[in-house]
């Protein structure tokens, strides 16, 4: 099965989709407009105010576009990693945001992949938020470092090392410190991006970014032109 999986025939077509989101980052700026829109509405159904969070009871919003509105916001996990694909490509290798622009200014417009950057990462942490995500990739690099800690630990040597500790609560001892250590960092750093990501989804700043995404992305995919081509 995974030598089926890693056949040289699938890689052109994923070689192929990832050069087509480089050079699309207009279509994702537009994506991600729809996406900040859909925050916009979730949060105002939520917190039942634009500004001041009220009692949800005070939405008459129907309970089906509540759940459309969270399921919109939570492809914006998929949407936010292809933001920062397209983003990031377009800084490093100056990549025009479409097709339509290239054919106006060969260069990457700056604003618009940053713009997809930090959007991205705000997207792809803010339906996660209420995941202990710094408790599973500790688990997962406690894991994987016992793991190979057990693969590395030459033939015979179990002997040796049993005669000072037990080989099997050895390893659990590197699981725990390793999840630990590890679990600690992501969570400062991951709480700091989930701020970022939940001050982004507050419904006054994120209808400034739904507007923003919809006029841009329009802009770069259907005429080739930025609001902020002559500044960065």
């Amino acid at each position: 099965m995974i030598y089926l999986l890693l056949q040289t025939e699938y890689w052109p077509y994923i070689v192929g989709f990832f050069n087509w989101v480089s050079e699309s980052a207009g279509i994702f700026v537009l994506l991600s407009g729809i996406v900040a829109m859909s925050w916009f509405g979730f949060e105002l159904v939520r917190r039942g105010s634009f500004f001041k969070r009220k009692s949800e009871k005070t939405s008459a919003l129907s309970k089906l576009l509540k759940i459309t509105l969270r399921i919109i916001s939570y492809s914006g996990v998929v949407v936010g990693i292809l933001d920062v694909w397209a983003g990031s490509m377009g800084l490093i290798l100056n990549i025009p945001p479409s097709f339509a622009y290239g054919a106006i200014n060969a260069n990457a417009d700056h604003f618009t992949c940053i713009f997809l950057i930090v959007v991205g990462i705000a997207m792809f942490f803010k339906p996660i938020n209420d995941l202990p995500l710094a408790s599973i990739i500790g688990l997962l690099a406690g894991t994987a470092a016992a793991a190979i800690l057990a693969a590395l630990i030459p033939p015979g040597w179990e002997v040796i090392i049993a005669e000072w500790i037990n080989p099997k609560l050895l390893l659990i001892i590197v699981l725990i410190v390793v999840a630990a250590i590890v679990a600690l960092t992501a969570k400062f750093y991951i709480g700091v991006l989930q701020a970022i990501s939940k001050f982004l989804s507050w419904p006054p700043i994120a209808l400034v970014i739904g507007v923003f995404g919809l006029v841009q992305g329009i802009l770069l995919w259907g005429f080739g032109i930025s609001i902020f081509m002559n500044i960065l």
